[in-house]
């Protein structure tokens, strides 16, 4: 009768195997997801569309938030007193601030804020609501991000090949698009094009920070000019945040880059489920040696 290991000692190779090849040709960030920034448009989940970024400033530092640049690319900021909506969201870290433009029609306003509880984080959808206005549209707008300084080569070159990855920053950011209105009367008096998404840290982290920029659009017609408006400012705020993660190397290449001894690991570990797989046919061939 068969042992337990003769049995299935080639089940447990191809196991082993397996899992050898998902460790050498997986990245260090499979193993440590702690490390990794999204920019996201949902709150709960992963959409399937996150950004993977390092930080440019850190979100959850009011000084950093405060120094955050007032002159973008000719948009100049005033700040927005913000105490008593900060207590009261509960927020650790907010920034509110307009900012105009010579050759714009009307400010864009920009929010940061960043918080630990997530009941900080009533989504848009909910809170325009809250406050009176209708939702019109509920969508998803890509935001182009044209200084691409913030990418250069070589990591820009890599990412552009890898571009249809997920994860990987293709030249646009993702961020959720309302168009709200409220009024009275059956007539409206207010419009506004909202643009925001949100910034998720690795799976260890609580916090969790919206970035949004809205304007006020006409009350009728088309709001083009304004979703124009504010996709074009969000994506000068891009670069001053966030720069693309750039692709990491596999664990195989890390093991084996230059390295003799990185190479015979890799044998060895290659070896380990070999064995296992045929065990059956070596334990036949000691037996047929000894006779």
């Amino acid at each position: 009768m068969k042992s337990f290991f003769e049995e299935y000692s080639r089940l447990i190779g191809l196991i082993l195997l397996a899992l050898v090849f998902i460790l050498l040709f997986s990245t260090p960030s499979t193993f440590f997801a702690r490390s990794i920034t999204t920019i996201d448009t949902e709150l709960s989940h992963a959409s399937g569309k996150e950004i993977m970024v390092k930080m440019k400033v850190d979100l959850g530092n009011n000084e950093h938030m405060r120094a955050f640049p007032r002159h973008i690319d000719g948009w100049k900021g005033s700040d927005y007193k913000t105490d008593g909506v900060q207590k009261s969201l509960g927020a650790d870290v907010m920034l509110m601030r307009a900012y105009s433009h010579p050759e714009a029609y009307q400010p864009v306003f920009f929010l940061i804020v960043q918080s630990d509880n997530r009941s900080s984080f009533h989504p848009p959808i909910i809170c325009y609501p809250a406050l009176g206005y209708t939702i019109e549209e509920d969508d998803k707008e890509e935001i182009p991000v044209h200084d691409v300084s913030w990418a250069a080569k070589p990591i820009y070159s890599t990412w552009e090949n890898r571009k249809e990855e997920r994860g990987y920053f293709n030249g646009t950011i993702p961020s959720k698009k309302l168009v709200v209105s409220k009024g009275s009367n059956g007539k409206v008096t207010e419009r506004r094009v909202v643009l925001y998404f949100y910034v998720k840290k690795g799976i260890s982290s609580k916090d969790i920070t919206m970035i949004r920029v809205s304007a006020i659009a006409p009350t009728e017609g088309s709001y083009e000019g304004t979703l124009d408006l504010t996709r074009a400012f969000m994506g000068e705020t891009i670069p001053y945040m966030f720069e693309p993660k750039e692709g990491q190397p596999t664990m195989f290449t890390l093991i084996t880059s230059n390295s003799i001894t990185g190479k015979l690991a890799v044998l060895l570990f290659l070896s380990i489920p070999l064995l296992f797989i045929f065990y059956p046919q070596i334990r036949n061939l000691k037996k047929f040696l000894k006779k």
